[in-house]
């Protein structure tokens, strides 16, 4: 079997008494276990994908704004996880949930076309070439999303890492169902995350795609 490579390295110290506390208190109303990861987007109501949200800011944010969807955080750090829990609480959210998981293995499991958006914002670049093997956001990658995706989902990028954002472009214009739609940050909300690269000079670039019917390459008949 392939080694696997993850596009996360872990870097986290234990969680305090106060937030296993919390978690344990929350986890069972609010994740998603492997189990349910299949059925994802088998509702009625439309269901947008956050890959990666660190400490949920912009999540929070999103489904505050949108109460009409659902959205699903996927994680692998868990203080990030708590964090989300808390304000889910904190705000009254119904329509957030959390998975901890490795994204790719999540959406390798998700049925076809049951996911109406997908957002990837602010991947770990691994600015190193001798690490690019580890970035997320690979043809492979985009392919699977695009796969998961219904006809004319959305899948947006966010990066504030110039040349990893050439590199998202090249890839996905290697999946032939994912075409570029603009490159606006749309509604995504500022994070702190971001405040701080802009003070550091470092400027976000968005990428948004539109998952299209897929082209045959021999043409009318």
């Amino acid at each position: 079997m392939p080694r696997v490579i993850r596009s996360y390295a872990r870097r986290e110290r234990p969680l305090g008494a106060a937030a296993l506390a919390l978690r344990e208190r929350l986890w069972g109303q609010l994740a998603l276990d492997d189990l349910a990861w299949a059925d994802l987007g088998c509702g009625m109501r439309e269901v947008v994908l956050d890959i990666g949200f660190g400490d949920g800011e912009a999540l929070l944010a999103l489904a505050a704004a949108d109460p009409a969807r659902d959205y699903v955080g996927v994680e692998v750090y868990r203080a990030g996880l708590v964090k989300v829990l808390r304000g889910i609480e904190q705000a009254g959210l119904t329509n957030v949930r959390v998975i901890e998981a490795d994204a790719q293995a999540l959406v390798r499991a998700v049925g076809d076309a049951r996911i109406g958006a997908v957002h990837v914002f602010f991947p770990d670049p691994w600015p190193k070439a001798r690490h690019h093997k580890r970035r997320l956001v690979q043809a492979p990658f985009l392919a699977e999303v695009a796969r998961i995706l219904r006809l004319g989902g959305a899948l947006h990028l966010a990066t504030d890492w110039g040349p990893y954002a050439d590199a998202m472009l090249e890839a996905a214009a290697r999946v032939p169902t994912l075409a570029l739609s603009d490159q606006e940050r749309g509604m995504r909300p500022w994070t702190r995350f971001e405040r701080r690269g802009l003070r550091l000079g470092q400027g976000a670039r968005d990428l948004r795609f539109r998952r299209i019917a897929a082209v045959n390459a021999a043409g009318p008949p």
